[in-house]
């Protein structure tokens, strides 16, 4: 256990690591700006459907030249869990 000092003089108000960070972050923040929004959503839908097809390539496939539209293109591929996959899977008709 971590030692924390509940002293409350103004000289000691440093806060301890272990007190002042929230317990779990329930979501990560949400993409402010629509156009790199967009970007991370279509990184999502492209490694969805490389899922479903079955060739997900080694590396992020690239999206744009501009870094920041390819960082998070990047974030929306690497997004992808197992979990999503399954999901759709399932969405998915089966063609048989």
């Amino acid at each position: 256990m971590a030692f924390v000092t509940h002293n409350t003089s103004r000289k000691c108000q440093s806060r301890s690591g272990v007190n002042s960070m929230p317990i779990a972050n329930a979501r990560p923040k949400r993409i402010q700006n629509r156009v790199y929004r967009q970007c991370a959503k279509d990184g999502f839908n492209a490694r969805i459907k490389a899922e479903l097809a079955g060739n997900v390539p080694a590396t992020v496939p690239l999206y744009s030249y501009n870094l920041t539209r390819q960082s998070y293109y990047s974030q929306g591929w690497h997004a992808v869990t197992h979990l999503h996959v399954l999901k759709a899977r399932e969405a998915v008709p089966n063609e048989q």
